[in-house]
């Protein structure tokens, strides 16, 4: 009688993930690794893909214009250089009209100055009030029913 083996267990390996309790700036800084690591590896492919890739173009140029005994079209010799310069005239062009009309001063108009009072009472707060407004920085403002500012809660 044949005895049953003992089943193996499969381990797998552990993976450790504390992606979740890792802050943003460090999330983006794995993936950004990450990503320049991947392009080095890519770019390290890329001599033999251009090597495979010249021999198979030498090679169908090579038959195409000299076995099968076609000539080079005069058009394309003398079409795709010129449209090749009008291409870089007109990019070149539309960059210079765009720096010759945005590069003037700065055409918005400032805005005009705000008296402290004027503030204050467009906000119906007392001078204390305004005064703590004008100098806090991350505040919550308590309003009464009529939308007027009663008192300033300041996180600092």
């Amino acid at each position: 009688m044949d005895q049953p083996r003992p089943r193996r267990h499969r381990m797998t390996p552990p993976i450790i993930d504390h992606s979740p309790s890792r802050g943003p700036g460090k999330r983006f800084a794995s993936g950004a690794l990450t990503a320049a690591a991947w392009t080095l590896y890519v770019w390290l492919w890329v001599p033999l893909v251009t090597v495979v890739a010249w021999y198979v173009g030498a090679r169908t140029a090579y038959m195409r214009l000299y076995l099968n005994q076609n000539e080079v079209e005069p058009f394309l010799l003398l079409s795709l250089p010129l449209i090749a310069v009008v291409c870089a005239v007109l990019l070149i062009g539309w960059a210079e009209y765009n720096r010759a009309r945005f590069s003037k001063t700065d055409r918005r108009q400032r805005r005009a100055s705000i008296i402290d009072d004027d503030v204050r009472l467009a906000l119906g707060a007392t001078p204390e009030l305004a005064a703590k407004l004008r100098d806090g920085r991350i505040m919550r403002v308590v309003v009464d029913d009529d939308a007027r500012a009663v008192s300033v809660q300041t996180d600092s």
